[in-house]
């Protein structure tokens, strides 16, 4: 989606203070996409428009997804170039009430705006998150070996074990760091055999049926761990991460409808931070 001119404008907005960094981000992401930004503007509006129904939403929703990804991708860029303390001073937690800070947790989402902060967040509260993150299987753009680059340092400077991919032993290494008291993240917002994951369940989104993966919450249902969904998105260009109220329960798929039903109310609420839509399709597949 982006280009080299775009890793400029992000290389550029990273040592500026916060807001003035989203502010160059959302006014100049617009300006760089040309005829290629406006063809995926003009897809994921029609695709809004399909699954929400509501046209006004579907507009705000091209002009913004491109913007909202770079802001994001932003994020990573200062994920390693800023301290701890200026990242967290750029951050508001909304919902701190719903965090639990001791024992095994979870906290887990869509692919929203603005997630990549949780990190921070977490660990600023005394808990030690691990990711459950799927490495990417195509060959990257340079934009995106840079993005990427930074987020895994990220990870590898601030995470023990820096991240879990999906495969052989995972389920055990998740076990273990609950087990001990640790913290898991994870975006549920994947079609499970892309991932490689074999454990999934059939749910609803927007009123259609998909499945997803429930390998993660069944070790919740096992450990008895609290599940809180986290949402971010930014307002007034400040990053805002949302933990809504966690739930805890023998069932799994009961913690994916409790998971299901804040991520659709968010996404109906805003759809421009959802980074799924352009191949929202691929959710709602049936093998």
């Amino acid at each position: 989606m982006f280009s080299p001119a775009d890793l400029a404008l992000r290389q550029a907005a990273a040592p500026l203070p916060s807001r003035a960094g989203y502010r160059l981000t959302r006014q100049l992401t617009p300006v760089l996409g040309g005829r290629k930004r406006a063809w995926i503007g003009a897809m994921v509006e029609r695709k809004v428009i399909d699954i929400l129904g509501d046209e006004e939403l579907a507009r705000r929703a091209r002009d913004r997804f491109a913007t909202e990804i770079a802001c994001d991708d932003l994020d990573a860029l200062t994920s390693v170039r800023w301290p701890e303390a200026r990242r967290l001073e750029s951050t508001e937690l909304v919902g701190e009430q719903n965090l639990t800070k001791a024992g095994p947790t979870i906290l887990t989402s869509f692919h929203l705006s603005g997630g990549f902060r949780i990190f921070d967040v977490l660990r600023s509260h005394g808990l030690r998150p691990v990711f459950i993150h799927v490495p990417p299987r195509e060959a990257p753009s340079v934009y995106e070996r840079v993005v990427w680059g930074a987020r895994s340092r990220y990870c590898a400077q601030n995470l023990v074990p820096p991240f879990v991919a999906p495969g052989p032993g995972a389920r055990d290494r998740l076990d273990a760091h609950l087990g001990s008291g640790g913290a898991v993240v994870a975006l549920l917002d994947v079609e499970p055999s892309s991932a490689g994951l074999r454990d999934s369940a059939e749910a609803t989104l927007f009123g259609r049926p998909l499945r997803l993966p429930l390998g993660l919450l069944r070790l919740a249902a096992r450990h008895q761990a609290p599940v809180t969904t986290y949402l971010g998105r930014i307002e007034e260009d400040r990053r805002i991460i949302e933990l809504r109220p966690s739930v805890t329960s023998n069932d799994p798929e009961h913690l994916l409808r409790h998971v299901l039903t804040d991520c659709e109310t968010e996404i109906r609420r805003r759809p421009w931070t959802w980074q799924s839509w352009l191949h929202v399709e691929h959710l709602f597949a049936r093998e």
